[in-house]
């Protein structure tokens, strides 16, 4: 999802000029996936143990990948990373399930409503503020909108490199690609993208060289598997090509550290934000909302390039705001409604409406039930909406549930059963006391209900409505289904084919077999540990390597094929 913030509207002539750049290496790299890069790096001698590697593969499927790599067609990962270390087959992506929100999730450990990033974008509405990262202007607005300390910044010291990876605040480097990367990016060469972000590990060498040492971290971001799964589909080839040239590639570089004796002393990292789900078809929210329900929605997209007197003149003269992330999830944002009638009923921004409100929301179409209407449509699983403090309500057609802060233990939270008899298909896969209404702590849901259709939603949309940039009413897709109107797959809802995704990590220090489950936020407190570094206490991962951590480790060579139904 982060690729598609890259721009699409240069001009003609930096285009041709860039594309030039881009085209003199082309023929230098031309099918040399078998031979490594050929960098040159420290002598093993000079690397503090361990370093840690992270290749951050966007959009990548557990049950695809996990197929693929039985099938034998990702053997770099196989031969480098499972069998030398930790998979995670299903690791449990944040909710949303979308890049910019998992990407601040790992660098700081914690969940969206902690971090404040809700989504590729989002609206303050105490600022009147949209953000957009896919726009260029936005983009590199990321690290601004976050205040959580992030895995570089814990890292103060010692040479850190983020390549292509937006949320770097701290990193000794940040390598964007722009001149060189926007080009192929522009004519749908996605893969070749990725081979430019795995050539700046000679940037990595030099760095290495010039200080003596190997950065203690390193994070590099592929985009070619996402892209391939919007434009040509989850079960095309195409996507399958994308993932074996990730394999081919981020093979090259781990070859070079073969070659070069520093293998041993590298810890690796293979994940990915978020997985992918089949769309078929489209409910464009966008549309649906004015032309159905009669609710105006704003257009521009105005942020702090605007005065501030100006948004709040532009954004006053709309009741809702609509932001889509992934295309399977979207915010809808809503001034609470006065009561009294005119031409604008609504109170400004920084009131927010009740759950009474958003069923008796006024629109020129009367007074609607926003939840009734949207849950009811066929493209949508579910919404969810805060209740309350500490209450979040989550409505599906078949009835409806209410999640609630712990009283003495603010992590922990309780499931109410509102209506309906089971609405989440949690009854006999989740132990029947957690669904009587005792409070349990977020990771015994994380473990009860890693396997079922909702993975992790109990928590996690807790933690979402926590944020004050959290969206009014929240939209989750069907299976089949996007939110908007042009993909062939998506991601940002609450299914497993989007909120899971493989994790691994080998090298010293770390244990060999497989973790039954793990969260996308377990991934900076294991490095922290790794690295000898102490994690904060507050934060919402924990090390998945820590003595006492509760976990199911399956014997060493096992594989986790998954359930093909809950993806597809």
């Amino acid at each position: 999802m982060q690729a598609r913030m890259i721009a699409k509207r240069a001009t003609g002539q930096v285009l041709i000029l860039c594309l030039m750049g881009s085209l003199a290496g082309c023929a230098a790299m031309a099918d040399e996936r078998a031979r490594p890069f050929g960098f040159d790096y420290v002598e093993p001698a000079k690397v503090a143990e361990p370093c840690v590697v992270l290749f951050f593969v966007d959009g990548v499927n557990s049950d695809i990948f996990n197929e693929m790599l039985v099938g034998g067609e990702l053997p770099n990962i196989e031969k480098y990373f499972v069998s030398r270390g930790l998979y995670v087959p299903r690791c449990v992506a944040n909710i949303p399930s979308v890049t910019m929100v998992n990407e601040t999730s790992l660098v700081t450990g914690l969940f969206a409503g902690r971090h404040g990033v809700t989504g590729i974008n989002w609206f303050d509405r105490n600022k009147c503020v949209w953000r957009d990262y896919e726009t260029i202007a936005q983009k590199n607005t990321l690290d601004g909108d976050y205040q959580a300390a992030t895995i570089f910044e814990r890292l103060k010291g010692y040479s850190t490199l983020s390549l292509f990876f937006q949320a770097h605040r701290g990193a000794t480097k940040f390598v964007e690609n722009w001149t060189s990367a926007g080009p192929p990016f522009f004519f749908g060469w996605y893969e070749f993208v990725d081979r430019i972000t795995l050539c700046r590990f000679e940037i990595v060498a030099q760095l290495a060289r010039q200080r003596g040492e190997f950065p203690r971290l390193v994070i590099a971001y592929l985009l070619a598997a996402d892209m391939r799964a919007y434009h040509q589909g989850l079960e095309s080839g195409a996507y399958r090509r994308a993932l074996i040239h990730a394999d081919a590639q981020i093979g090259r570089v781990i070859k070079d550290f073969e070659n070069q004796g520093l293998l041993e002393k590298l810890v690796l990292v293979f994940m990915s934000d978020h997985g992918m789900m089949p769309v078929e078809k489209h409910l464009w929210m966008e549309k649906f909302l004015p032309k159905k329900l009669g609710l105006k929605l704003s257009r521009k997209k105005l942020w702090e390039d605007t005065e501030l007197r100006e948004r709040i003149k532009y954004y006053r003269k709309f009741p809702a705001v609509l932001t889509n992330s992934g295309d399977r999830y979207v915010g809808l944002y809503l001034r609470k409604p006065t009561g009294v009638k005119g031409a604008m009923p609504y109170e400004n921004w920084l009131s927010k409406p009740t759950m009474y409100d958003l069923g008796n929301y006024p629109t020129s179409r009367g007074k609607v039930d926003l939840i009734s209407c949207l849950v009811h449509q066929e493209a949508v699983d579910a919404v969810a909406f805060s209740a309350g403090p500490d209450r979040v309500r989550v409505v599906r057609k078949d009835g409806e549930v209410e999640i609630r802060r712990g009283k003495s233990d603010r992590r922990a939270c309780s499931y109410h059963l509102i209506e309906g008899e089971d609405p989440l298909g949690y009854a006999g896969k989740v132990p029947a006391e957690m669904l009587s209404g005792a409070d349990y702590s977020s990771r015994a849901w994380l473990e009860a209900t890693a396997g079922t259709e909702f993975p992790d939603l109990v928590p996690q949309i807790l933690a979402y409505f926590g944020a004050p940039r959290a969206a009014d009413l929240v939209v989750f897709a069907a299976p089949g289904w996007d939110l908007g109107h042009q993909w062939k797959a998506g991601h940002g809802g609450i299914r497993p084919g989007e909120m899971a995704f493989p994790l691994i990590m080998a090298g010293p220090g770390i244990p060999h077999g497989e973790l039954s489950t793990a969260r996308a936020v377990d991934v900076l407190p294991t490095i922290l540990e790794l690295l000898g570094k102490q994690a904060d206490k507050n934060l919402d991962g924990q090390s998945l390597i820590k003595k006492g951590t509760t976990r199911s480790v399956l014997r060493k060579g096992q594989r986790h094929r998954g359930t093909e139904a809950q993806s597809r």
